[in-house]
């Protein structure tokens, strides 16, 4: 009679053996490296052949400050592409035959599971350009551009939840915030993020992720601020500059050619970029029903003279849009994809574009980042950048200085906390007083010692020293029932005392962000949008956020045949010494 430790230990053994017969070991995607202005896999130039990856997602109400500063419409929501494992096999076969190498996604849960899409995608070769930034509150508001501990945390947690993959290519910071010379005060919270994100890589050691920014396109010359928004980005020195420059380009459309669609302008206005350049978006539509495009820019796109400027771009889009102009590649009924009549036109030029293997003769594989120049009438930006966002300050005046404070169903609201900010600052106004220190000026490159303190924590900031300045009035801490009185100082003497000892424990500056010590507001809420609904049939898209990263551990243990009883192990909870 067997025992049941013996039937288990038998047991054990063929399954191990099972997996030394069935399983293989991994192979590890190329790292894409940069050197000077150029992308390399394994010594050869690299390409990105893309398209864009993302459901559409209902478009939210414009506001007012968004109309007068140039904004683009922009969705209430998001489906994360990444965290739908059906999908992606779905997909992956689709992107293969299109001849695609990278895909480019805008807005992901940093608290679901990647890991099915990210193994699949990488098996088949395929690199994702991933954006940090989310719907409405998740991003660099261009109509009042702040980088704030908010921001960080939430570009912080998914770095974290994708930095281990090893077919991220790059991260992007934002997507489009100036898109004229009015708002380019917005530069400054731009190169800021740059600055902290690549430092926050570096922290973890994983600065082979590149760091990039999608511009919208613009007039063209050298004077006019789509221009003068690349040299920005790319000034400086390579702590603060961005490593990939992406440019949203619809300007060749049907027929066109290298000079009559601008190209050619591209080319030379972008020849003196310190780092590579490519098209982060590309593939015009002139109108509603006009039919299938010949993507005939690929081949100017993929040869020189482009290619001494430009490596690759990204075709817009995969998925079918709800409404406006449709740039969808195929057509989605339930799970069944079915593609669009320009498919093959578009999966044809990527056929024939190569691009050469080899740098320019006489290109310098050194970066040569010019010195930094703004505050021009066309790009009023600052070199001036506001400080590391810094969570313990914020969470240091917010429990000992503050003394009104935001009731928590108030604090996941934007628009009250938008509406109470303007109110308590009129209020202050008033009374003599300011709203300075919560106020951040990219134009003069002033920022105020608690800007960068989230939302919620500026608006409390403003609600305390309005409740100081009536002399600690009850009433005056009431905002229409939004906030509370706290029990932190009640003396003015007391509260400044309280913010000193804060900024003397944790100084403004700039330094490697630690936003794992969170602010009392962790991220924006639009992070709640992104549940894995919509596309195939979404169910695993939101079940397994409990352990991001346990099945790419598994995978990677398990792939390699001298930790297979290991893996064994791990599987039936057992440790086994090999």
């Amino acid at each position: 009679m067997r025992t049941p430790s013996r039937s288990l230990g038998l047991f054990l053994v063929t399954l191990a053996a099972l997996l030394l017969i069935t399983v293989r070991p991994a192979r590890a995607i190329p790292t894409i490296t940069r050197r000077g202005k150029y992308l390399y896999q394994a010594g050869d130039r690299f390409y990105i052949k893309g398209v864009a990856y993302q459901e559409p997602a209902p478009i939210a109400a414009s506001t007012q400050d968004n109309e007068e500063n140039g904004g683009f419409p922009e969705p209430d929501s998001f489906t994360d592409p990444l965290a739908l494992p059906d999908a992606c096999s779905r997909d992956v076969a689709n992107f293969q035959d299109l001849g695609v190498n990278t895909i480019r996604v805008y807005s992901v849960n940093s608290s679901l599971n990647h890991d099915s899409c990210m193994q699949t995608f990488s098996n088949a070769g395929i690199y994702v350009i991933l954006d940090l930034a989310l719907p409405l509150n998740g991003s660099i508001n261009r109509a009042q551009p702040s980088w704030d501990v908010g921001l960080l945390d939430l570009y912080a947690n998914t770095i974290d939840a994708f930095a281990g993959y090893d077919n991220l290519l790059a991260v992007n910071i934002a997507n489009e915030v100036v898109t004229q010379s009015s708002n380019a005060v917005a530069a400054p919270f731009i190169k800021a993020a740059v600055r902290d994100v690549k430092a926050y890589l570096r922290s973890k050691d994983k600065s082979n992720i590149l760091v990039s920014y999608s511009s919208t396109d613009g007039a063209a010359g050298v004077n006019n601020w789509r221009d003068m928004l690349a040299a920005y980005l790319t000034c400086d020195n390579a702590r603060t500059s961005i490593d990939l420059y992406g440019l949203n380009s619809y300007s060749w459309c049907g027929e066109s050619s290298y000079n009559s669609s601008g190209y050619n302008r591209l080319t030379t206005e972008f020849a003196e970029l310190p780092v590579p350049a490519y098209l982060s978006e590309f593939g015009c539509v002139e109108g509603v029903g006009t039919g299938e495009r010949p993507w005939t820019e690929v081949a100017a796109l993929y040869a020189s003279p482009m290619t001494d400027t430009f490596s690759g771009g990204v075709a817009f889009s995969y998925f079918p849009q709800d409404s406006g102009l449709d740039y969808g590649l195929v057509s989605v009924s339930g799970d069944t994809v079915t593609k669009r009549d320009d498919w093959n036109a578009l999966k044809h030029e990527f056929a024939g574009a190569t691009g050469p293997t080899s740098a320019p003769s006489g290109s310098d594989s050194s970066p040569n980042y010019a010195n930094c120049r703004g505050g021009t009438n066309n790009f009023p930006a600052s070199t001036e950048l506001p400080p590391t966002p810094n969570p313990q300050l914020c969470s240091c005046i917010r429990s000992n200085a503050y003394t009104c404070l935001l009731n928590p169903a108030s604090r996941n609201s934007p628009n009250i906390i938008g509406t109470l900010t303007g109110q308590a600052c009129s209020y202050l106004s008033e009374r003599g007083g300011s709203c300075d220190p919560i106020l951040a000026d990219g134009e003069s490159g002033i920022y105020g010692n608690y800007s960068a303190c989230n939302a919620a924590e500026r608006l409390e900031w403003a609600m305390s020293e309005y409740y100081e300045l009536t002399s600690f009035n009850p009433q005056s801490c009431d905002f229409s029932g939004n906030a509370s009185v706290q029990t932190p100082p009640t003396t003015s003497s007391g509260i400044t005392e309280a913010y000193s000892s804060c900024l003397g424990q944790f100084p403004i500056g700039v330094s490697t962000p630690s936003p794992d010590v969170t602010s009392s507001n962790t991220a924006p809420s639009a992070t709640s949008s992104g549940t894995g609904s919509g596309g195939s049939s979404g169910s695993s898209g939101s079940s397994s956020a409990a352990a991001p990263g346990l099945t790419a551990s598994l995978t990677a243990l398990c792939a390699t045949t001298v930790s297979l009883l290991a893996c064994v192990g791990l599987l039936f909870g057992t440790v086994l010494a090999i």
